[in-house]
């Protein structure tokens, strides 16, 4: 959004003269009307506030912007047992399931050798 402002501010912004001896030579010929850029111009203004606002809000909301460094690592601590369980239940439901499929293979496996020798 910034960039294609400055953009919009490079190529639409009309030649002005800002000193008595540096008369305006060229004129920008894909400039806008002065109003036209005043308006535009106070749009783009109120659109970067506007998104500057709202990334102080998401900064303002991640975690532990404003909680204190010990609650922190207490949050770390309380989030790596969670990981932890979660770990252990994952790897204990990897092991059921591969006793599932061991358990699935052999009745696949015994009724296809039954199958061969009827």
């Amino acid at each position: 959004m910034l960039f294609s402002s400055l953009h919009y501010l490079h190529k639409k912004a009309g030649m002005v003269q800002v000193a008595p001896e540096f008369p305006v030579t060229q004129q920008n010929e894909g400039a806008d009307s002065a109003d036209e850029f005043s308006l535009r111009t106070r749009d783009i203004a109120t659109d970067i506030c506007r998104q500057a606002l709202k990334t102080d809000a998401l900064i303002e909301s991640l975690p532990g912007v404003s909680v204190s460094e010990s609650e922190q690592a207490d949050d770390f601590v309380r989030l790596d047992a969670e990981n932890a369980e979660a770990t252990r239940e994952l790897r204990e439901a990897s092991a059921q399931a591969h006793a599932l499929l061991k358990t699935l293979t052999d009745s696949l496996r015994a009724i296809a050798d039954a199958a061969g020798h009827s």
